[in-house]
């Protein structure tokens, strides 16, 4: 088993200069024959080879001699049977399931589908080349073909396979056969490559020319390479050389297929092909019938298939190649680490710069890799690091190797046709500092973020990288080529910056074919002459050249260089690009100190004549302050080479001005052996600044890019300071009560941290210096002489007080200062006595801080903490806190009252359990308080006894107030107890009473309510505490001061509301008044008394036409029948009392009826007109402010017995004739005017007087045939106002019934919380706003002007639309604001309906909405929006059936709908029912006019998270409903509101019925009815006034000349 994996396991190329490889290679032309037989001279035998593929799936291979012209079918198919036959019994098995019908006529098929029935001519074939040939015998063919392909390959080939193999080499692999095959299709034609990578498939597709079936065999076939003739076409041209004759050694996509998983199948089509070729391979099939030796022979099934409809949409040109690989190794890929990996490897096929003429980027080759477009992809090593490099000009070399035979020593690499020359091309790029960054760290970064496995840092990154023939040579990643190495070069300090600016450079090399790679193609053979003269370019070193045995070229810009040169130029390149594009000047983070031509420029290391000094400043992320402790490792920089060095770092020298690129930098730093005084010094001489460097040393800013400058923490500074001060003081240490009681001192501090309070009269504290030797050890060494100092130091102490455990609130109360002392031959001894008057020590519970110091010493300072605790012996009790009193209010818990312990020192004492207590409330007057519920506990901090839940009840609290003064008294442990004051408040306000008792009487209808107060209690009968504020809630009644809604109580317990309500319902109505205290509600009903109109005079059942009812009286009576005699005409007190008249009759109308005063009680009526037509009269009696009050009264009208003769027989409406004889009666001798026709007739007429008789008589008869002709008309057109006044109402009584069912069809609740009643009772309270004045306008309209002019008033938009559910009605009214009010109308020309405009501009107040806000006694204030409907341009999308708009959903940049999106705000809102037809004059309605114009685009998402997450596709603004408001274009509503005026709620419903369906069309028929039944009514109104005024005008000339007495003045 292991011989046979040998064959297909990669193995180790034998040694260079092997001529056994050269010998065995097969040659491109020798179809397959090994050259060891070329070369011994034996030909192989010319013949014909045809394979032909059987129906049953077999294959047999048919070889006929040279000599034959042609050949019949049926000879070849007897051929052919012959060998089916045999290797049917060679296979020692079964017949295959399918059997070849050899009877049949047979036909043979090409590749071309071209059909041979007869003859095959074989001069028409390539010799020794094989032909596919399919045998048809009327059955359908085989897909599947065994032993179709022979893939036996050279057994020397498997020698020379690759010795390392990866999954990315085995990809590329795959991927040059794919690059190689596209580069041959013409520029026009596709080059794509598409690689599709996941666990189950490997997929690489391209659109090259494909294979025919010669070209798929040596595909699979190692050692039958396709393309290495090419290689020599391959060597010079441009740079970058993208000629990808990548081919070499012929077993490439073998190899790699099988490397890369267990089983490939290839599928090729040429372009003129008809068919697919398919070649499979399975790596488990060859490798077991595979035998060591050169016999071994692999083969493996194939198969024709027709393409694909994928296939044939990704190759437009007809021709590709496809290879799969089933059951890969490789699972879960990394394949975004693969996509960067494979853009670097084929990055100038991807996109060059070079091959445009322009210099635009081109992409030369379309690359997929799982669908994404490599171009596209943002990433890899090749795109980061030019993007991090400058954009100065390049270093570019083009040199040319060319092979010297007479010098050369190394032989070519083993296996290759070592060609005589080559080229390449050096790009160096130059990689600057970027804000005291390195360019290369932030590549490094990046690079480890998009997933490489990046090992190099600054100091170890790969300045060279190599490409041959465009492509990657992985390994080929060298650190430097010689002449770029500057590290080892010896240059002076000052130019320490030049070394790291060497260390910035990148170089690209692309090299020609006459380079040779390794067979891996992941670097160049190592010994090749070429490799060897382009590693050593540059090199100093002597005959490096020469040795190689190859010449070199060097060229820039055209121009031959030497190394010297190179040298040269390259350092002045370097110092360019250093001086233009470094910015590592830019790093001070503070005000910098300028410092204009130093003097010491040599002792600083600089160069400048400008130096800013900074004292903080920011470098490799990190920031470094003045002061701060570093640590320089040994080798940093020159003088730092022996050990680490520790210093405080001081300033921060940078050349340049700010913003100046290529400035050095350096750090100013005092070692640790030099003292403050001895540092560096900046001060100002004559205000100039200076800069003295002083024992201070200067490093080098990149100590910190090499990481060799650490900042130190405190312990390793500290662990030096030992060392540097091991002879100096080290630590203070107090003397605790045993060592003082040895010296003779009897009062100490405490040895342990805590203490109790107590009274410390005198005490001393002794404390020793250690020194830098001492260790804490056993108590003996404590007072032992030679570990305490002698030395004669000032020792201070400062005692601090802290009351809690917040060091940071502590105060100091004493500090001291004492030198050293000596007792009981002790020396060293500092003994402090601290006197504190004003805080005496220990007393006071808390912290005591002792800090010990040194003056002018490193001596570590000393901390004692000692906390004081209370004492356990009580001294009294108290309120844990001081307050003035407690408030306890009846019937609600009071606050928790905390009393306390307290020592003699006035410190609370813990409790250690809870004690026994009880409680009473003493008050004064006998006012008896009952406690009803207590629940005493202790604190969190056990210095408490909190007394919680304390409930109290009292009805008797009125004989304490005003004040409700009481003490609390608590009995507590050892008959002690303890006085709290408290008041003991009036609960909230429970019920209220009226006065006066008689309040009913006062409710009459419009009058002001004079006597009014409310006397208010709680829940025990107490009155409600003084100054507490009540709200107000009226029906039935009205505030005269509209701001009003709030008052407090006074002293009593009441609120006085005399003269502040005005009566605005109903006789026989409800008035109620409520009362809102701490979110309670009380309220009270009451009922108006009833009134009644009744007529005391009698009224005949009939009349005759055109008389009059005279003496007509009315009353109004009580609920007994009594006049009720207040009602009562009185203008002075406006108490307005009047009656009015309007009838109801067809036949009359009284446009301007008369008032007639009430005078106690009653109002008589002198005169009603009857109408001139027979029938019923029907008027009704009104009061003229109480509609409630009216009477309607029926006569019936007969005609007269007897007609007088009349001058005139005209014939029109009386109700017009009374209307003019009420204007202008008939013996009204007042001045006429006339029109000039009028003028002409009465000139005209003034003659006839003065003609004969007969003249005058005609005159006279054309006047009457003039009013006769008029009056018919007037009568004609009044009876059609009849007539459509009749079809009017009937439509509204129509309507009325079938309202109501609309509205449960709709779910309207016009009563609901949220109903458009509710809402506009809402709009109309609001005062001072022309939302509310339009409203109350539209509602007292008739409906005449309603449809007429005054109809294009539509309304305001928080009534034109409904919401389905209470959220979107309040989150929509949020997002609209103040456009809720805003008023719409039709036209811009109805703006006039409201406000008319003085000749200087000033607003009319005597016009339009302003005239009639004066008339309620309101007005308007400031400015309204108003939206015309016309004038707004209409959204232009499709809508669906429920009129909705069809927007598109939002779409986020992968495509999708965004989580949570619940539609558009302009859909989610529906138009009210009542406007569902109103249109503009085009058609169309509010959704797209009005409501698109208030929402646009706005989103409706589910959360705020959802709506932040789409943020990227809201364009006009968005909402969530939790409450987010995002108002587009960057703005955001922030806050909560609770908008009082929002759209209606009608709940949506899903379907409705066909018999609904019915009734709403019925409805909206009706609707649309009634308005053209009044617009036709206006119409005909406004002719009817037309002719009323011609027949004045007539009636008026005849009345001046045809009375009686004119007509016997006349005759």
């Amino acid at each position: 088993m292991e011989g046979k994996r040998y064959l297909l396991t990669p193995q180790k190329r034998p040694c260079e200069g092997s001529e056994v490889w050269r010998s065995n290679k097969r040659t491109p032309d020798s179809g397959g024959v090994s050259s060891r037989e070329v070369v011994s001279g034996s030909q192989p035998p010319r013949v014909y080879k045809l394979r032909i593929l059987l129906p049953n799936g077999m294959t047999v291979l048919v070889k006929i001699p040279e000599g034959r012209e042609s050949i019949t079918v049926r000879e070849l198919a007897n051929k052919v049977k012959e060998q089916h036959d045999r290797a049917i019994q060679a296979k020692k098995a079964s017949s295959p399931k399918k059997s070849v019908k050899w009877d049949v006529d047979l036909c043979v098929v090409d590749d071309y589908d071209y059909v041979y029935r007869n003859c095959l001519k074989l001069t028409k074939l390539e010799m020794n080349k094989v032909h596919n040939l399919r045998l048809d015998d009327g059955s359908p063919p085989a897909t599947i073909y065994e032993n179709m392909w022979d893939l036996t390959p050279d057994t020397e080939l498997l020698m020379e396979l690759p010795e390392e193999y990866t999954f990315e080499t085995a990809l590329a692999d795959l991927i040059d056969n794919s690059l190689q095959a596209v580069w041959a299709n013409d520029e026009s034609d596709e080059r794509l490559i598409s690689v599709e990578v996941s666990n189950e498939k490997i997929s690489i597709f391209d659109t090259g020319p494909g294979m025919d079936s010669t070209s798929i065999e040596k595909w699979g076939k190692m050692g039958a390479s396709l393309h290495r003739t090419y290689k020599t076409q391959a060597i010079g041209g441009k740079p970058p050389y993208l000629k990808p004759a990548f081919g070499m050694f012929g077993y490439g996509g073998f190899i790699a297929s099988m490397h890369l998983g267990r089983r490939t199948e290839v599928s090729s089509k040429t372009k003129n092909g008809k068919k697919v070729y398919m070649l499979r391979l399975e790596r488990d099939a060859l490798v077991s019938g595979s035998v060591s030796g050169s016999k071994a022979t692999w083969r493996t099934y194939g198969g024709l298939r027709d393409p694909t409809n994928d296939e044939l949409e990704l190759s437009p040109g007809g021709s590709f190649t496809k290879v799969e690989i089933f059951e890969p190794k490789m699972r879960s890929p990394n394949i975004r680490r693969l996509q960067f990996k494979l853009k670097d490897i084929y990055f100038p096929y991807i996109q060059c710069d070079d091959l445009s003429k322009t210099g635009r980027t081109i992409m030369p080759v379309e690359f997929e890799v799982n669908g994404e477009d490599l171009a596209e992809i943002p990433g890899g090593e090749v795109a980061i690091t030019n993007l991090a490099s400058c954009n100065g000009p390049e270093f570019v070399l083009q040199i040319h190797f060319k092979l010297n035979h007479d010098n050369a020593t190394v032989t070519s690499s083993q296996g290759t046709r070592s060609s005589n020359e080559a080229n390449a091309r050096l790009r160096c790029v130059y990689l600057p500092v970027k804000e005291g960054k390195e360019s290369i760290d932030s590549i490094i970064e990046t690079l480890k973020k998009d997933g490489y496995d990046y090992k190099e840092d600054f100091e170890s990154f790969r300045h060279v990288s190599c490409r041959r023939l465009g492509r990657l040579l992985p390994d080929a990643r060298w650190a430097w080529l010689p002449f770029m190495d500057f590290r080892q070069k010896k240059i002076d300090r000052s130019q320490v910056f030049f070394k790291r600016s060497c260390m910035r450079v990148k170089c690209f090399i692309d090299t020609d074919a006459g380079f040779s790679p390794t067979p891996s193609k992941t670097d160049f053979a190592h010994q090749n002459p070429f490799t060897i003269a382009l590693r050593n370019l540059g090199s100093k070193e002597k005959d490096a050249d020469s040795s190689t045995g190859v010449d070199i070229d060097i060229r820039r810009d055209g121009k031959s260089l030497n190394l010297t040169q190179l040298d040269k130029q390259y350092q002045l390149w370097v110092r360019e690009m250093h001086d233009k594009y470094d910015e590592e000047v830019d790093s001070g983070i503070d005000e910098p100190v300028l410092i204009v031509n130093p003097s010491n420029k040599k002792e600083l290391h600089i160069t400048s004549d400008v130096v800013r000094i900074h004292k903080a400043f920011r470098r490799k992320g990190k920031t470094w302050k003045s002061g701060q402790k570093i640590k320089i490792l040994k080798g940093a920089c020159a003088g730092f080479h022996k050990n680490h060095v520790y210093a405080t770092l001081e300033y921060i020298l940078l050349e340049g001005f700010q913003g100046d690129a290529g400035g050095d930098a350096w750090i100013i730093c005092r070692t640790l052996d030099i003292s403050e005084k001895d540092g560096s010094l900046l001060e100002s001489v004559e205000e100039n600044p200076k800069f003295a460097l002083r024992k201070s040393v200067s490093i080098p800013i990149n100590v910190i890019d090499s990481g060799k400058c650490l900042a130190m923490d405190d312990s390793e500074w500290n662990n030096q300071l030992e060392k540097q001060q091991q002879k100096c003081p080290s630590s203070i240490e107090i003397l605790n009560a045993r060592q003082c009681r040895e010296l003779g001192i009897e009062s100490s501090l405490p040895d342990g941290p805590e203490t109790y309070a107590k009274d410390v009269s005198s005490f001393e504290i002794v404390a020793v210096v250690r020194p830098s030797t001492y260790k804490s050890g056993t108590p003996s060494k404590h007072l032992e002489q030679k570990y305490m100092m002698k030395d004669k130091f000032e020792m201070s102490l400062v005692i601090a007080y802290c009351p809690n455990k917040k060091l940071q609130d502590a105060k100091n109360i004493y500090s001291g200062r004492v030198e050293p002392t000596s007792l009981k031959d002790l020396h060293g001894l500092y003994v402090f006595k601290p006197r504190c008057k004003l805080h005496p020590l220990f007393q006071q519970v808390g912290i005591y801080i002792f800090t010990f110091s040194i003056r002018d010493s490193t001596c570590e300072k000393c901390v004692v903490k000692v906390q004081v605790k209370a004492s356990r012996e009580v001294h009294k009790w108290a309120l844990s806190k001081k307050i003035s009193h407690h408030n306890l209010m009846v019937g609600c818990p009071c606050n928790p009252i905390s009393v306390s312990m307290f020592d003699k020192y006035d410190n609370r004492i813990p409790f250690l359990e809870l004690p026994n207590i009880s409680i009473k409330i003493d008050c004064p007057n006998s006012t008896r308080v009952i406690i009803n519920h207590c629940s005493p506990s202790i604190s969190i901090d056990k210095l408490g006894l909190v007394i919680e839940d304390l409930v109290i009840e009292s009805s008797d609290l009125d004989n304490i107030r005003p004040s409700y003064d009481a003490t609390m008294v608590l009995s507590l442990p050892e008959n002690s107890h303890l006085d709290i004051p408290i008041k003991v408040l009036p609960g909230s306000v429970q019920h209220f009473t009226v006065q006066p008792e008689n309040f009913e009487k006062q409710l009459i209808p419009g009058t002001i309510i004079k006597d009014l107060n409310l006397e208010l209690f709680d829940a025990y009968g107490n009155h409600v505490q003084e100054n507490e504020k009540v709200g107000f809630s009226v029906d039935g009644f009205c505030w005269l001061d509209r701001s009003f809604s709030s008052k407090k109580v006074d002293a009593f317990g009441c609120i006085d509301l005399c003269g502040l309500l005005r009566v605005t319902g109903g006789y026989g109505g409800n008035v109620s008044l409520s009362i809102c205290s701490n979110k309670e509600s009380i309220n009270r009903e009451w009922q108006i008394e009833k009134r009644q109109l009744r007529i005391s005079s009698q009224i005949p059942e009939s009349c005759f036409a055109g008389s009059q009812l005279e003496h007509l009286e009315f009353e109004v009576v009580n609920s007994k029948g009594e006049v009720d005699v207040n009602f009562h005409d009185e203008d002075e007190t406006g108490q307005s009392h009047t009656l009015v008249i309007k009838s109801q009759s067809q036949f009359m109308d009284i446009e301007e009826p008369v008032k007639y005063v009430f005078r106690e009680g009653r109002c008589i009526v002198r005169a009603v007109p009857v109408p001139s037509e027979t029938g019923e009269f029907t008027f009704v009696a009104t009061h003229s402010r109480c509609h409630d009050l009216q009477l309607t009264l029926k006569v019936l009208i007969e005609p007269p017995s007897e007609m007088e003769p009349q001058p005139l027989n005209i014939r029109h409406s009386l109700n017009a004739i009374s209307f003019m004889e009420s204007e202008t009666p008939i013996t009204s001798k007042s001045p006429q005017q006339f029109t000039p026709e009028k003028m002409d007739i009465c000139y005209a007429e003034s003659r006839l007087l003065e003609t004969d008789r007969e003249s005058f008589r005609e005159f006279r008869k054309d006047l009457e045939d003039d009013i006769h002709e008029i009056g018919l008309r007037i009568g004609k057109v009044e009876a059609e106002i009849r007539w459509l006044e009749d079809e009017q109402r009937q439509i509204e009584v129509n309507l009325s019934e079938l309202g109501g069912i609309r509205d449960r069809i709709l779910s309207i609740d016009p009563y609901g919380s949220l109903g458009k009643n509710r809402i506009l009772t809402r709009v109309e309270s609001k005062s001072d706003c022309a939302a509310s004045l339009v409203m109350k306008h539209l509602k007292g309209m008739r409906d005449q002007d309603r449809f007429g002019l005054m109809g294009n008033i539509i309304g305001i938009v928080a009534l034109l639309g409904t919401t389905p559910t209470f959220e979107l009605s309040r989150l929509f009214a949020e997002y609209l604001g103040d456009q809720m009010l805003a008023v719409v109308c039709k036209h811009y020309e109805d703006i006039r309906l409201l406000e008319s405009y003085q000749k200087n501009g000033k607003l009319n107040p005597d016009f339009a909405l302003h005239m009639f806000a004066r008339k309620l006694g309101q007005s308007v204030n400031g400015r309204y929006l108003v939206l015309c409907i016309e004038d707004i341009r209409a959204c232009e999308v499709d809508k669906d059936v429920e009129g909705k708009l069809l927007f598109p959903d939002p779409r986020l940049p992968n495509g999708s709908t965004p989580a949570g999106f619940l539609g558009y705000a302009v859909n989610m809102i529906n138009i009210d029912a009542d406007h569902s037809d109103t249109k503009t004059d085009s058609g169309c309605g509010l959704r797209e006019t009005l409501f698109y114009r208030l929402f646009g685009d706005t989103q409706v998402y589910e959360t705020r998270d959802d709506m932040k997450r789409a943020i990227s596709c809201i364009k006009d603004g968005a909402i969530s409903m939790d409450g987010g408001i995002l108002r587009g274009n960057g703005a955001v509503s922030l806050g909560c509101l609770e908008p009082d005026i929002v759209f209606p709620v009608v709940p949506a419903k899903n379907r409705f019925s066909e018999s609904d369906m019915r009734l709403l069309k019925r409805y909206r028929e009706l609707k649309l009815k009634l308005k053209e039944t009044i617009a036709m009514l206006v119409k005909k109104n406004k002719s009817r006034e037309s002719d009323l005024k011609r027949f004045k005008e007539r009636r008026d000339l005849y009345a001046r000349y045809f009375t009686p007495r004119d007509l016997e003045t006349c005759l």
